[in-house]
């Protein structure tokens, strides 16, 4: 019973192996760019986090878009300096808006745990058994942060 367990893991595991490189092939997901785009997600996060004064200084949603904003410019910054280029202000910026308008941000303010850096790490890795909709969040962010790298 043991041995035919292990066969059908092992049958499982390759099927989700050729399953996940037909996604990433049918998406032109690349390791490189994927990694890439998880560390801008994690240097923006990181700032985000490190220089935040506290919902008693940043309150008002306009506090924390300028606290977003500063944090964004920085990040774009920095990447620039790498010669990898990102625009400033489109789609992606907008969309991590909403995002840490909503998981950081408001979270705060209600003194909830915030697990954003294990959600990007999970999403990201290679390594990781992705759920469909997990797969899903990874190309649309994936695409969206494609779609903003300038040529």
């Amino acid at each position: 019973m043991e041995n035919g367990e292990s066969y059908l893991e092992f049958i499982t595991s390759e099927n989700y192996k050729q399953q996940i490189d037909i996604w990433y092939k049918a998406y032109n997901i690349s390791r490189e760019k994927t990694e890439l785009f998880y560390d801008f997600i994690v240097s923006l996060y990181e700032l985000i986090d490190n220089t935040y004064l506290g919902s008693d200084v940043i309150n008002t949603e306009e506090d924390q878009r300028n606290h977003f904003n500063w944090c964004w410019d920085k990040t774009i910054d920095s990447y620039n300096k790498e010669k990898i280029f990102i625009k400033e202000r489109d789609s992606a910026y907008q969309y991590f808006w909403n995002f840490f308008s909503e998981a950081y941000y408001y979270m705060q303010h209600t003194d909830t745990a915030i697990r954003i850096n294990d959600y990007f790490k999970i999403l990201f890795s290679f390594k990781h058994r992705k759920s469909r909709s997990e797969l899903d969040m990874l190309t649309e962010i994936y695409k969206l942060l494609e779609q903003n790298l300038k040529k």
